[in-house]
């Protein structure tokens, strides 16, 4: 990650700020409400067109209905910072911190149908990763865990 000058800023170590809400407009709510809860994630309140996924520190991921797929001129979503350095909708970070940990929920994660890319062998910034799609197209990097 050259030139974004990532070496001269400071680290905000207790930050007042955390992110409250990931916002996905959907096609089809049940099967993403499903997708979601097999990654380990069930929705702690659903109705007809939204469901609410509460992360871990209190984030929000909100599933929207729509009524419509995207139009053409949306770009179709790419996972992993692999394949087209910051594409995906967002990412996910598990517990624990090793290559073994990542790997058995990897393992999990197929054995529940979901389709998971390799682990590479080279870590991004210290982290190993592995790439999926939800229902949408919408592209999430799994990554070993950073947080203390």
């Amino acid at each position: 990650m050259t030139g974004l000058g990532l070496s001269e800023m400071k680290t905000v170590v207790d930050s007042e700020l955390a992110v409250a809400h990931l916002v996905f407009k959907v096609a089809d709510l049940k099967s993403s409400c499903e997708f979601y809860s097999n990654l380990g994630l069930p929705p702690f309140a659903t109705d007809e067109k939204v469901a609410i996924i509460e992360l871990r520190g209190g984030t929000h991921l909100l599933l929207l209905s729509v009524d419509e797929p995207a139009g053409e001129d949306i770009a179709e979503s790419l996972t992993g910072q692999f394949h087209k350095r910051f594409s995906e909708q967002f990412d996910l970070m598990i517990e624990g911190k090793g290559l073994d940990e990542l790997k058995t929920y990897r393992l999990e994660l197929i054995s529940r149908g979901i389709a998971a890319g390799e682990i590479p062998d080279e870590t991004f910034f210290g982290h190993y990763l592995f790439c999926i799609k939800d229902p949408d197209g919408n592209g999430i990097t799994i990554y070993t865990s950073h947080a203390i």
